[in-house]
């Protein structure tokens, strides 16, 4: 951080970016310094960070087993509740990782969160928010004071640290010198005698005064990425999902309408191919009737190919094809036998012919030669029709 650390802070509800040595009045009508900070914000590899005002936050360090460690986010409001004067619903809890052992905490009401949010404005996500008295220089047995005019930032460990008013200053650190009295303290103020005069009660062998306030107190500080961010929880940075939105919307609602589009004409699509689809089924259906005229149509092409296959068999004597073979002669046109109708029994394997014949004896003829072709054929009836027989046969496979 050293010389290169810039900050945002609040003096005398005054927002100020100290950059530099130097002091921009960010709540001024100058539109080139929010400009200024923009670019900043953008190019700085340490970034800019917000010193939230040290009375408004608590400090403290947390000891917690393993245990503990594991349920921390949940379970910290609840552990520190018999502290705190306030309800824990009204209060931001953030926290940091020190050791193994340890937590660092701040602790803020929420409406001050929400102040400092509104302050910062556009630039409330953009940056982290260090409790100040964490932005000082500290070393284990150290304590570092800046006295300003009306109050005094102090810092006093690694997680620990306010900002009081001057007249309440030696109380503070006198009792904090009897809980742990100080190795080294550092001073930065204007006036000597006035500052150290604040530590007079205090037996301290290591006083050192510098003079500066909280910026050169700041050139000494060193950086360190695991300080204490108040913007946890529920005041996490969020994904900008609005100035992505407002970026991308026009690319998404000209796909949203060529999506709208292939929707459409897919459904146009559907709905044509259900159409053809019925007429399909009818023609289908119709042809279907026409072979078969009785029983449910589940399949038409399936249950036509099996009547086929069973029509045509395997090359056996009992089949459709195979009992009709015999007949074809005899029906040929030259022979005074006539065909009245053809009735097949897949089931039984067997053919029922109805025929017309000039005589008994041409009927038992057939008969007979089906016999020697190797057939099973027996006269079921046969009766007088004017000068001609009418018999009926049937024709199977000889058992």
């Amino acid at each position: 951080m050293s010389e290169n650390l810039s900050v945002i802070c609040l003096r005398e509800d005054n927002l100020c970016w100290l950059d530099g040595g130097s002091v921009y009045l960010l709540d001024g009508d100058d539109p080139a310094v929010i400009d200024r900070l923009r670019l900043s914000l953008g190019e700085r590899d340490h970034g800019i960070v917000f010193a939230a005002p040290g009375s408004e936050v608590r400090l403290l360090e947390l000891t917690v087993t393993p245990e503990e460690r594991k349920h921390l986010a949940a379970s910290l409001p609840f552990m520190l509740e018999e502290s705190l004067t306030d309800s824990i619903e009204d209060l931001h809890f953030a926290r940091r990782l020190i050791d193994k052992n340890h937590y660092g905490v701040g602790i803020v009401d929420n409406q001050t969160m929400r102040r400092w949010e509104e302050s910062l404005g556009e630039f409330a996500t953009q940056l982290p928010w260090i409790p100040e008295p964490l932005l000082l220089p500290w070393s284990p047995g150290e304590w570092m004071l800046v006295v300003e005019e009306d109050s005094t930032l102090v810092r006093y460990g690694r997680n620990a640290g306010t900002r009081v008013e001057n007249e309440l200053v030696p109380i503070l650190l006198s009792a904090l010198f009897e809980e742990s009295p100080p190795s080294r303290v550092i001073v930065y103020g204007m006036n000597e005698s006035t500052d150290l005069a604040l530590l007079t009660p205090l037996a301290i062998t290591d006083l050192q005064w510098r003079k500066g306030g909280f910026q050169e107190a700041l050139m000494l500080s060193e950086s360190d990425a695991s300080v204490l961010n108040l913007l946890q929880g529920e005041f996490a940075p969020q994904l900008p999902y609005a100035r992505w939105w407002g970026q991308w919307r026009k690319v998404a609602a000209l796909l949203l309408v060529a999506l709208g589009i292939h929707l459409f004409s897919g459904w146009l699509d559907l709905q044509r191919m259900e159409r053809e689809n019925l007429v399909l089924r009818s023609e289908i259906e119709s042809v279907y009737r026409g072979i078969n005229p009785r029983g449910a149509i589940v399949d038409a092409e399936k249950q036509l190919q099996r009547q086929l296959d069973g029509l045509r068999g395997g090359g056996s004597g009992a089949t459709f094809t195979g009992l009709l073979a015999p007949l074809g002669a005899v029906f040929s046109p030259e022979s005074d036998m006539v065909l009245a109708s053809l009735n097949y029994s897949q089931r039984n394997a067997e053919l029922r012919v109805n025929l017309m014949a000039a005589s008994f004896a041409d009927v038992e003829s057939l008969r007979g030669s089906l016999e020697q072709a190797g057939y099973s054929a027996s006269l079921e009836s046969s009766s007088r029709s004017g000068d001609r027989v009418r018999a009926r046969l049937r024709i199977g496979e000889r058992p």
